[in-house]
């Protein structure tokens, strides 16, 4: 995935805010900047200079601009809370969340955020964290709980925890350690990484205009140490959480405390604000994400059930052949169909975008071949949506 960086880098300015923004916050937001404008991309960008993905997110804090205040003094335990008995954990049936939502401290575990075949992920928000898109605050999280089905993932024989580190932030990690989390056993390790000093950044920008050379070693940077937990919160299955590689302070004790709270709670479906009216067949959905943000529900599909290796794949790794996403707001006016039409096309990179109504739209990925673009439109054509704004309308997904 490419992005331009004029997009990227346009934060990164005099007088602007030093923002505290995460990893996951960029990629992100490039994610969304890469959807909204790809018709300007395919249109013109010709020799638009570009960056790739583990670029971009060498800029940490460089966008978007986020308001984080800093967490209260009490939020830091000044003693070890008492140990968590084992709790009674169960697997989702098809694609859904069998976690609650739960709180601690300035910390709020869900709502549910990406369901697979694979795992269930929950995402940990901080109280005042907000990412900003198009000038909207939303919820953005400090961290990711992962909860995998049985034999999916072995931290026993994986070098690393389940993240994505680009080489830009010099991570080193510690020895693991064992540890026993609600009862069960798990392992602990530290990572420590660097980020670059932001007002360094902007100077080095505001006296040589243009992208800057991340790779620059004059850039000054500074170190964080976060602590990243996994065990087996039912018994057999493994779960993690590992922190986003922020700015803001999180302890050792306070993630402790986070995944001590981890809770089963009632199953739930995950859900989109539609039903299918057709699809090739045998294919199915085979993860779903729901948010909080303008990307508010998005769903992967394949012609064929996974299975094997592929299955503990981060969501945006995921294997897919197409993907369906459902914005919240209107599409950028080069993304829009035209006056008087419900969708737009651009076969040659194969997207489209559908008009819902005047608050969301549709857009579906086509990835790699699989799929004809006349696929791509009958789909889209064929759904039937509920009332997109109200959640509680929103059906199960299937999955067969």
């Amino acid at each position: 995935m490419s992005y331009r960086i004029q997009d990227v880098l346009d934060s990164v300015r005099d007088g602007a805010p030093a923002p505290r923004t995460s990893t996951t916050d960029i990629i992100v937001a490039a994610h969304r900047l890469r959807s909204r404008r790809r018709w300007a991309a395919a249109a013109g960008a010709g020799g638009a200079a570009v960056v790739t993905l583990a670029v971009v997110t060498g800029i940490a804090g460089a966008v978007p601009r986020a308001s984080i205040p800093q967490p209260p003094a009490a939020a830091t335990p000044s003693t070890s809370p008492p140990p968590v008995t084992a709790r009674d954990f169960t697997q989702p049936e098809g694609l859904g969340f069998t976690i609650a939502q739960t709180r601690v401290g300035v910390w709020q575990i869900g709502p549910a955020g990406r369901a697979t075949l694979g795992y269930q992920q929950i995402p940990v928000y901080r109280d005042g964290k907000t990412l900003t898109v198009d000038n909207v605050a939303y919820p953005y999280p400090d961290g990711l709980l992962t909860l995998y089905r049985p034999g999916v993932f072995d931290i026993a024989t994986s070098s690393t925890f389940p993240s994505q580190w680009p080489k830009q932030y010099r991570t080193t990690y510690s020895q693991r350690t064992d540890v026993v989390i609600a009862g069960r056993p798990g392992i602990e390790q530290q990572f420590t990484y660097q980020l670059p000093i932001l007002e360094d950044l902007r100077a080095k920008k505001k006296a040589n205009p243009g992208p800057p050379r991340l790779d620059d070693p004059s850039i000054k940077t500074e170190t964080f140490t976060r602590t990243a937990f996994a065990w087996k919160f039912d018994g057999t299955s493994w779960a993690t959480f590992v922190p986003g590689p922020n700015r803001e302070p999180l302890s050792r004790t306070e993630s402790l405390a986070i995944v001590e709270a981890v809770a089963p709670g009632k199953p739930e479906p995950a859900r989109v604000p539609y039903t299918f009216g057709w699809l090739p067949a045998g294919w199915s959905v085979s993860a779903a994400e729901l948010s909080p943000t303008d990307i508010i529900s998005g769903v992967l599909l394949n012609p064929v059930k996974l299975s094997g290796t592929t299955l503990d794949r981060q969501f945006d790794e995921y294997p897919a052949a197409g993907r369906l996403t459902i914005w919240q707001g209107r599409p950028k006016p080069n993304n829009a169909p035209a006056e008087g039409q419900t969708m737009k096309c651009q076969d040659i990179n194969g997207y489209c975008t559908l008009l819902i109504d005047r608050d969301h739209f549709a857009q579906f990925e086509r990835v790699g071949k699989t799929l004809s673009m006349d696929d791509v439109r009958h789909i889209l054509r064929e759904l039937r949506f509920t009332t997109v704004a109200d959640r509680d309308s929103w059906k199960p997904v299937p999955t067969a």
